[in-house]
């Protein structure tokens, strides 16, 4: 049998019982500016289209 989530909603003791719908915090997400990119070929062999995004994998020695 499903429940719902939000109709089953207990309130749990303590301060961290909240209702689910209360927001807790907010993303805030900088502009950002469109610089250099990779080319289409080389963005699909590395993955990303943005060369500061580009991290290849070093494993440590």
């Amino acid at each position: 049998m499903a429940t719902n989530r939000i109709t089953d909603y207990q309130p749990g003791p303590g301060p961290i019982g909240r209702p689910p719908q209360m927001r807790l915090a907010r993303a805030y997400v900088p502009w950002q500016r469109y610089g250099r990119t990779f080319s289409p070929r080389e963005a699909l062999m590395k993955g990303t289209l943005f060369p500061d995004l580009y991290f290849p994998y070093r494993p440590y020695s």
